[in-house]
Order: C-alpha cells, then structure tokens, then sequence
C-alpha cells in the first residue's frame, strides 16, 4: 500500500504532518514493549514465523529496522502472560517460565487428570467407612410420616498416626501471600514468621512456592523441593518480603495458580493457601474461573482472611466454591495457627476424590451437604475432594415414608457406599454397602420409646443453624440488622429446647449469641462480625476447621473448632504456637 500512514480514530488530526508525530509515539510505545516481553519458549524450541527484510530494505529505511514496515516479526502467544505492574515499570510474567520446579523424589501422579478407573475392589479395609442411623427407630404401620437419616463416612484416626513420620505423603504447597500497603508493620512481620514455620515443618519430599501480590503479581520462590539447599532458598526469599501497591486478589491467584498448571510433576497431595487484608473490587467476576482451574489440576485453595479489614463476603464465597475453610484471622498472631492448621491436614490426607452413592427406595425430599451433589432418578452421588485421617462427613438425608399397610416388620429407606483413591495404596478402593432400614410395628403393638436419635439430631441441628447463619449474613450485608438477630435468636431458642446438649450443640448455641452480639450495629459487622460469622458458617458446611482459637472478641470464648480439629492438626498447632512464641 501507499508508504503514507493514516491515523484514524482519536489520533486522525487535520494539522499537515500530525500523522508522523503520532506514529512515532505508537512506535516508542510498541518499541516498549518489545523490550519488556519475553520469549515464549527459547527460539530453538519454536520456531517463530517471520518476514526477513533484504539487506537494500534494512539499509534504504528511514526509521530503525524494528519500526520498519517491512520488519522482522515474531507471533507470541500472550495467554502464558500476566501483567505485573507493582513496580515502577510495567512488565509482564511468562508463565511458560514456571516450569522450573524441582522434581519430586517419587514418580509422582500424572499432572493430567486421572482418566475413567475400573470398578473398584469392595473392601472393608480400607482407610473409609460409612455407616447409617435413622431419626426414629420404628414407625406405625399405616401412617405417613417424614423422617431424617444420616449417612456418616469416616477416615480412620489411625492414619494420623503415619503422618507423624516420614512416610506420609508429599505435599505442594503454593502460598499466594497479600504484600500490599496496608501489609506493612506487623503484619508482614507475623506471615514471615508463619512462613519460616511452615519452612522448618517441611519434609525433604515436600515442594513450596511463594506468590506475592499487590496492584500485580510475582513469584519470589519457584516450587522447590524442601531439602536443604530449597530450604535456604525459601528462607530467603521470606525475608525478602515487604509491604507496598495496591490489592489485585485475582492477579496473585492467577499467578499461584499457573505455578500449579506448569508443573512438570505433582506431588499427591496439592494446595494453593490464599491470605489477604485488603479489599478488591475488581476480581470478583474473575475467581469463579480461577476456582475451576485450581480444581481440575487437583489443588485445593484455602482462603485466609487477615484482620478486620478485608472482604470476607469474597473469600467466603471463594471457599464455598472450593469446599474448603475459610479462616478469619482476628487476632493476628494466630495467623501462624490458622496455616499450621491447614497444613497439618494437608499432611494426613487419607483419601480423594470421593463419592458417596446413596441409591433411594423412599422418596427423597432433600439431601443436605455442602459438597456436589447430582440426582438421577433414585441415585445420588456426592462428590468429596478428600477426607483428612480422623475426619467425618454427615450427610443428612430428609426423606418421605409412605403409609405401609402389608405385613412387613421393616422398611428398606436406602443403600450408601463410597468410592474413593486411596492415597496410602495408591489405587481406587470402595466400601461395603450399608443399609438404612426403618422398624414399622402395628399400632396395637408395643411402640418402642419415640426418642430421636441424638447423633440424628444434632447433624439437624448443625444444618440449621448454617442455613441461619447464612439467612443472617444476607441481612447483615443489606443492613437489616434486627431481622438477623430474629433469625438468630429463632434458632438459638429452637436449640435450647433440646433434652439433651452435646459439646457441639454447645458450641453452636454459643456461636449463634456471638454472632448476634456482633450484629448489633454496622461498625461491629463490618469491623469483623461479617468475617466471623462466615468463618463459622463455612466450617459447618465443610465439617473442617484450621484451627481452634477463638477471638479474644468473641461474647463467649466457647466454640465448635475443636470438633472439628484432627489429631494431625491440633500437633501441628501446637507446635506452631510454640515457634511463634520464640521468633
């Protein structure tokens, strides 16, 4: 075409020879970012397409030969970028460049997900169990009635023992940390004692990376193994930490997550923990993505919130997409806990991805879990990312039992078993199948005593109390503070008319008048009551908490926490707790 540019758009001027001096300022800038972009892959790995301009054209141009219409370009992919702004000059990260991690000291498991496995082994040795209980025991004949049951699986505690010795099973650990403005003092002080804790706790066969984050994104360590040598590394790279920027939660997940997708090799056992203080109003529309992306490279993303300040609404709804904790760290020395926490349960996974099939012969109302759950006619399936040694999921079944007129002594409500990969094994395992069958006697018959059962209950309980919470949330974040302590206050009454109280219902009615007391006003939700209440309301959905501290806010210092601590968890607590103690 003709050697003359036309400027359209915002640039097009009337002026003679405009043209030229906006055409020169898109070329510095396009010449900027030649300079700050790099490589894909090294030449010798991808051949770039390119039109080599003859050597009368590189001599006769006018401009340099980078700007000249006839020049050397190279097609570069920019998915596998990221813009990091946080410094004085914009640059972009190559995420091709994070395939540099160590490798890992066994095999390892494909990086790819698993494909279709044959059916598995029934075996009742293995690390899971599931068991039934029913509401009431008995019912008449003749009467329809609604009733509740619990499909319990369990992991066995003595897996946690293993973890205590070297041969539990190696981690990735990816630790995506806020090193904005509002991190400074304290604060950045605290996470680098946290981090040189979790460094000290790693084993030889464990992998860790660090990701920063503020207004853009980096990553000070790669995935390194934690030997001597990357122990070192990971020290340094902590001190290294400091605080300034803005708060871009979705360029630090971003970044944390394609250190997850470059591996060149995984560990069993993987994890991306988030902490932040900060609030950002741009990322929302980004994580449900992000999330996906976590879960089908099998990493697990637990979301920790730092302080009073930051937005506990995202987080949460973050972890609840995840099926994981979210923590709310109040009290900012127990930030150390809150990772050691999850650690330590990280470090005694017994199985995962599990499912749980319950195969109905009643009607089913409802099933009540916090975790995937897909209907086909009288089949449920119930997907668990995994199951902590020592760890429970209830499965609260609501169901509809039609009027029986035969002669029948029971009825057959439904079957439950699990499949799941167990991690100690390597290979896929599934449990005997259990049955759920309900008593029906004649009314002129002795009636057995028509006491629900305690277990049965108290599963009911921790369900509603979660759907309360989550009513409560709702008006709190609308400012309708009075219908939220109505809805608490509902609930907690309904609890305290119980015969009989366990340590959980304990700890529940104690979180329900805390959570009350919190939302007594808008400067108390926003100064922590809203990141309290969905840290409580996100680890009943789970069963899984990181620790058990309680805020030295909170109305009662009581709490269900540790119910939900493993054996594993609670050691590496402790310990925690002592290091911290000692930095």
């Amino acid at each position: 075409g003709s050697n003359r540019a036309t400027v359209q758009g915002p640039y097009r001027s009337s002026t003679p020879g405009a043209h030229v001096a906006t055409m020169g300022g898109l070329y510095s800038c396009l010449a900027f970012a030649c300079r700050r972009l790099r490589p894909l892959e090294p030449s010798s790995a991808r051949a770039p397409l390119t039109s080599t301009p003859t050597s009368q054209q590189a001599q006769t141009s006018g401009r340099p030969q980078m700007y000249s219409r006839r020049h050397t370009t190279q097609l570069v992919d920019l998915s596998n970028f990221a813009f990091d702004d946080s410094g004085s000059d914009a640059d972009l990260v190559n995420f091709a460049e994070f395939a540099d991690d160590d490798a890992t000291t066994t095999s390892g498991v494909p990086a790819a997900p698993l494909g279709d496995q044959p059916e598995p082994d029934v075996s009742g040795h293995g690390p899971l169990s599931i068991s039934t209980r029913i509401e009431y025991a008995a019912l008449p004949r003749g009467r329809a009635q609604d009733i509740f049951g619990l499909v319990t699986l369990k992991a066995e505690a003595a897996a946690a023992a293993r973890t205590e010795v070297d041969t539990r099973q190696p981690l990735d650990l990816i630790c995506v940390l806020d090193v904005s403005g509002s991190m400074g003092g304290q604060k950045i002080g605290l996470v680098q004692s946290t981090m040189r804790f979790m460094v000290d706790e790693c084993q030889p066969q464990d992998r860790l990376s660090i990701v920063t984050f503020n207004s853009g994104a980096k990553r000070p360590l790669r995935l390194c193994r934690m030997d001597g040598r990357g122990k070192d590394e990971a020290t340094a790279a902590t001190l290294r930490l400091t605080a300034g920027g803005g708060t871009d939660i979705a360029k630090g997940l971003e970044t944390g997550l394609a250190v997850a997708e470059h591996r060149r090799q995984r560990n069993p056992v993987s994890a991306i923990f988030l902490l932040t203080d900060g609030k950002d109003g741009s990322s929302r529309r980004q994580l449900t993505s992000l999330i996906s992306r976590a879960q089908r490279v099998g990493c697990s993303l637990y979301t920790f919130g730092f302080g009073a300040d930051h937005d506990a609404r995202l987080l949460s709804e973050m972890a609840e997409q995840a099926q994981t904790p979210f923590t709310f760290v109040e009290d900012l020395d127990q930030i150390g806990a809150a990772f050691a926490g999850a650690m330590g349960g990280l470090s005694s996974v017994a199985a995962q991805r599990v499912e749980v099939v319950v195969n109905a012969h009643v009607s089913v109302k409802a099933i009540h879990s916090a975790f995937s759950v897909s209907r086909q006619g009288a089949r449920t399936a119930i997907q668990i990312p995994d199951m902590l040694a020592g760890e429970r999921k209830d499965i609260l079944v609501e169901m509809s039992v039609a009027a029986d007129s035969g002669s029948a002594d029971e009825t057959l409500l439904l079957e439950a078993s699990a499949k799941y990969w167990d991690l100690a094994a390597g290979c896929a395992a599934q449990t005997p199948s259990v049955e759920m069958r309900l008593q029906r006697r004649a009314d002129d018959e002795p009636q057995p005593e028509q006491e629900p059962d305690e277990q049965v209950v108290m599963q009911r309980s921790r369900v509603e109390v979660t759907q309360a919470l989550q009513a409560a949330a709702s008006h709190g974040d609308e400012g309708r503070f009075s219908e939220a302590q109505e809805v608490l206050s509902a609930q907690e009454q309904r609890l305290r008319r119980r015969k009989t109280m366990s340590s959980l219902g304990e700890g529940l009615i104690a979180e329900l008048e805390d959570a009350r007391n919190r939302m007594s006003s808008r400067s108390s939700w926003e100064g922590g009551g809203s990141a309290q209440l969905r840290d409580t309301m996100q680890m009943h959905r789970t069963q899984r908490a990181t620790n058990s501290s309680v805020s030295s806010l909170n109305f009662r210092r009581l709490s269900s926490k540790s119910e939900y601590l493993t054996t594993s968890q609670s050691s590496m607590v402790s310990r925690s707790m002592r290091a911290m103690s000692t930095r």
